[in-house]
């Protein structure tokens, strides 16, 4: 992802100087704070942000269209995992990471009450992708843990599911450049500030806010389902699986707070 969103963002910046005209870029940092059940068993989400636009010829500039792609985490921990078996006596001890991400790819189309002046508020629609998942990586290797052969087949697991958002939202851009210095360059900085309400289907997640040991099978109030990777018992060669983490399903909720600059390259 963070690959893709460099590669994506030197392509832009290249067609931005190429053609300057009613464009604009920017980078920002976000916060996505979960609403609903989802914010039972998830924290909010930081991360960075890109963005490139263009204003759209039309209601005098002041509706224009926004690529917005954003990486953030929602949470990481390291957690000492026991994991036990009918076929043996001795428990297995593994510590075991736990990363969490959330990632998206927004179309926004924003209209600005105002084009003129330091103080700019907008109104804008959402459309576009969210993803959530978290990687899960078991430490067999750390010294004083292990236990009775049981070793992970797999010790580096990536769980990711996506879903399809849309929503509402506002904000307002602060002008920086001086009635100077807008009339030697054809260039603005601005701050960009906006809060939106993000939807979507229901997806699938780990409950990692309070991520204890994992049991086996869920007490008996809790709907989740296991996310399971698979060991073998190094003396018998029996294949077996073990819980790393409890999937729940909720549909996307969330508000999306975000800070950033916009460099506005325009006649």
């Amino acid at each position: 992802m963070q690959k893709n969103l460099l590669a994506l963002s030197v392509f832009l910046l290249v067609q931005i100087s190429a053609k300057a005209q009613k464009w604009e870029y920017g980078y920002g940092l976000h916060y996505q704070s979960p609403q609903g059940s989802m914010a039972n068993n998830i924290n909010g989400a930081t991360g960075v942000s890109f963005q490139a636009g263009y204003h759209l010829p039309v209601l005098k500039n002041k509706l224009s269209v926004n690529t917005d792609f954003g990486s953030g985490r929602y949470g990481k921990q390291r957690v000492e995992q026991t994991f036990q078996s009918d076929a043996v006596q001795t428990p297995t001890n593994f510590m075991v990471n736990y990363i969490n991400f959330a990632n998206y790819a927004h179309l926004n189309l924003r209209y600005e009450i105002v084009s003129k002046g330091i103080v700019i508020p907008y109104v804008q629609m959402i459309g576009g992708r969210q993803t959530l998942g978290t990687r899960v990586r078991i430490n067999e290797y750390d010294e004083g843990f292990g236990g009775d052969g049981c070793e992970p087949l797999e010790n580096d697991v990536t769980f990711r599911k996506r879903t399809m958002v849309w929503g509402y939202g506002g904000g307002v851009l602060v002008n920086l450049t001086s009635n100077k210095q807008r009339r030697c360059s054809e260039n603005d900085i601005l701050i960009n500030f906006s809060v939106s309400q993000i939807r979507g289907g229901s997806m699938d997640y780990v409950n990692v806010k309070q991520l204890e040991q994992v049991q086996s099978t869920p007490e008996p109030d809790e709907t989740g389902k296991a996310f399971t990777i698979p060991f073998i018992n190094i003396n018998t060669n029996n294949i077996h699986n073990h819980t790393v983490a409890r999937v729940y399903n909720s549909p996307l909720q969330q508000l999306q707070f975000k800070l950033g600059v916009i460099f506005r390259l325009e006649q």
